[in-house]
């Protein structure tokens, strides 16, 4: 599907959980994909549950709990830890 999507190029690109029920292999080539894509200008915006994911592909995160935004940054300043951190912090209040 996601190719499909590319065939007729696009400036930006927009993801909502794109490796969720995909194997090992098909999840790599979708990394590659999205780190090639934003190395050519497009523009990614994807929405993950998978932190490890969005911290291993994002330049910036922006963290949401309870439909609040509670942090946006470059990624070099937040860690796997804060995410969780922020996101309980925000189902509390």
């Amino acid at each position: 599907m996601l190719a499909r999507w590319l065939v007729h190029g696009c400036e930006v690109l927009l993801l909502d959980e794109p490796t969720r029920g995909v194997d090992v292999g098909a999840r790599a080539e979708i990394y590659s994909l999205v780190r090639e894509l934003s190395r050519q200008g497009t523009a990614v915006l994807m929405v993950s549950s998978e932190i490890e994911e969005v911290l291993g592909l994002a330049d910036r995160v922006l963290v949401v709990a309870d439909g609040r935004v509670v942090h946006t940054g470059p990624t070099k300043d937040i860690d796997e830890r804060r995410v969780l951190d922020l996101v309980m912090e925000g189902a509390h209040t």
